[in-house]
């Protein structure tokens, strides 16, 4: 009996790779608690802390001025969370799953592997550059730099997991699966880390040109090099 509990327990998960997926990757990654007084409490932090990097940033923002708003001591904050860099991330992925609705058409199965590709980088692109906390005036004074230097390696690590999984299956389907796991993840990273420069310094150099234009083209150049013939990294010439 517990063993068909179990199966339809599992039978009942999400596709890991599907849209309800990652929105359950999501909400785990800012919920890890049941519902219940701490799961609201960290809520009233998380929220607290979104209006106030939203309006002033992350240097002008600190832990006391979050910890008033939200309602809660100082320690409190420290209990869900281990520095300042930490709750930014974890804003991060709050606004991230605020507008994941609109990432709904790089989840398509019906459109061939490749344009999901190009319809995930443009629609992450956009999607970094519309964020309120990104997108706030003053936000191109490298304030992420900060965030990554203060981040505990860990955490960073466990964000950077999550996307390259779901980037090297993205990648295995859009270059027919002829390419090894080796490659693909080089590819991912690579992938993941140019999305990164373009969102902070897209900004400075589109210069005046549409952003859904500028988007399209950074994503046609990009897909088109990652799923040409050519060997890649972690395969022979």
């Amino acid at each position: 009996m517990a063993e068909k509990a179990g199966k339809k327990e599992e039978s009942e998960r999400p596709e890991k790779f599907s849209f309800e997926g990652v929105a359950a990757d999501i909400d785990a990654f800012l919920k890890p608690e049941p519902d219940g007084p701490q799961a609201r409490r960290r809520e009233r932090i998380l929220q607290a802390a979104e209006v106030l990097f939203t309006a002033h940033g992350y240097r002008k923002t600190s832990v006391d001025d979050i910890a008033g708003a939200a309602g809660v001591a100082k320690g409190t904050v420290y209990l869900y969370y281990s520095n300042k860099a930490e709750l930014l991330l974890h804003v991060i992925a709050l606004q991230k799953r605020q507008y994941l609705e609109r990432m709904a058409p790089a989840f398509d199965l019906s459109v061939p592997p490749a344009d999901r590709l190009r319809r995930l980088i443009r629609l992450g692109i956009q999607l970094g550059h519309e964020l309120p906390l990104i997108s706030r005036p003053g936000s191109a004074d490298h304030e992420i730099e900060a965030v990554l230097e203060d981040a505990d390696a860990a955490t960073l690590d466990g964000i950077n997991r999550m996307q390259i999984e779901y980037m090297v299956h993205m990648l295995d389907a859009a270059t027919g699966h002829r390419r090894p796991r080796a490659a693909l993840e080089a590819r991912a990273q690579v992938l993941v880390d140019l999305i990164f420069a373009v969102v902070n310094g897209g900004r400075q150099v589109r210069q005046g040109m549409p952003l859904e234009t500028y988007t399209a083209t950074v994503a046609e150049i990009i897909v088109d090099g990652i799923v040409g013939e050519g060997p890649g990294p972690g395969e022979m010439a």
